[in-house]
């Protein structure tokens, strides 16, 4: 842990040497050193305004990881028990999900909902959909089959069977997905609200790009960076040790 946690650091200083290097030399307003980003970053911590904007952020990065997340679990599980599911999943909507880039659906929700919440919150339902339409369906094709047929001798219900057999096996591929969503999530909020909202950590970035403050723009993507090393790293790798492991197939030994 202690070694992890030295070359993580090590890592880190020379990024942020670098950066400091390549600032130094080039003396351009447009790169500013770590320093002035830092300063930046705090200044905007202390604005009592911006919380409100990371707040906003923070809720359409959840709401929109939640609708996304259902449809794609719905349709992941809706493949298990209907042939006419897996062939639309296959040929049409995972397809359709995966390969639009997220700017146009972007477009197209500006033009539909206008600058609102549902603009940012829909894109990052389409982006995140297809991780757990993947995951899911990839998840059931391992699926031991012996523990189906097993359960299916105690009970015709297949509403038990999906809650009490099928979906514990399936909690290492959701977290997963999980995990993936929200990386991806937070990404594609920004672009969302930068063009499809009036509020948000997005919309703050493109102020500030737009009245050439360059240290606000950097200040602003070090604070996105810092929430997803802090969900990755903080959250997931926590989550992962004390509760999803147990539920991954445990290494024969001889």
């Amino acid at each position: 842990m202690v070694k992890r946690i030295l070359t993580g650091a090590g890592a880190a200083a020379v990024f942020w040497g670098l950066w400091w290097l390549v600032a130094a030399f080039s003396d351009s307003a447009l790169f500013p050193t770590p320093w002035n980003t830092l300063e930046a970053l705090l200044d905007i911590l202390a604005a009592p305004g911006s919380w409100r904007h990371i707040g906003v952020s923070f809720y359409r990065v959840m709401a929109g990881t939640a609708l996304g997340s259902a449809a794609g679990a719905v349709l992941g599980i809706s493949t298990r028990y209907f042939g006419f599911a897996r062939t639309a999943v296959a040929v049409v909507i995972y397809p359709l999900l995966q390969s639009v880039p997220t700017i146009c659906w972007a477009l197209v929700f500006v033009l539909w909902f206008g600058l609102s919440d549902t603009t940012p919150i829909l894109a990052v339902a389409t982006a995140v959909a297809p991780f757990f339409v993947i995951n899911i369906w990839e998840g059931l094709k391992e699926m031991d089959g012996n523990l189906t047929e097993m359960a299916s001798m105690f009970t015709t219900s297949r509403s038990r069977i999906l809650t009490r057999v099928i979906m514990p096996m399936l909690y290492p591929y959701i977290f997963a997905a999980t995990r993936s969503s929200l990386m991806v999530a937070w990404k594609v909020v920004i672009l969302g609200e930068i063009f499809g909202a009036a509020s948000g950590m997005g919309y703050m970035l493109s102020v500030a790009f737009e009245s050439y403050r360059i240290a606000q723009v950097f200040g602003w993507t070090l604070a996105f960076a810092v929430i997803l090393l802090i969900s990755d790293y903080g959250v997931f790798n926590y989550i992962d040790r004390k509760f999803i492991r147990k539920w991954k197939p445990a290494e024969q030994k001889y």
